[in-house]
């Protein structure tokens, strides 16, 4: 299993909507709206670190309102 952070900057007339069609991604274990440097923080899990980067790069990055988004893999988690 495989596992990502995602910090993602949205336009923020479309973040309610934006964050509600992530949670519809394949992949997208969780996303929560925040507070700081980046407007939505999501997990993104699967089976490789390929299909993670399929996810962000084929899913995420073109739901609309999508602004840039930087992606951390994780490399040992419990």
């Amino acid at each position: 299993m495989a596992r990502a952070y995602l910090k993602i900057l949205v336009d923020a007339a479309d973040e309610d909507r934006v964050l509600r069609e992530l949670l519809e991604v394949e992949g997208v274990t969780m996303a929560d709206l925040t507070m700081g440097d980046q407007d939505i923080i999501a997990v993104v899990e699967a089976e490789t670190y390929d299909d993670i980067v399929q996810i962000v790069l084929g899913q995420v990055r073109r739901v609309h309102g999508v602004g840039r988004t930087v992606t951390n893999l994780a490399i040992s988690y419990r």
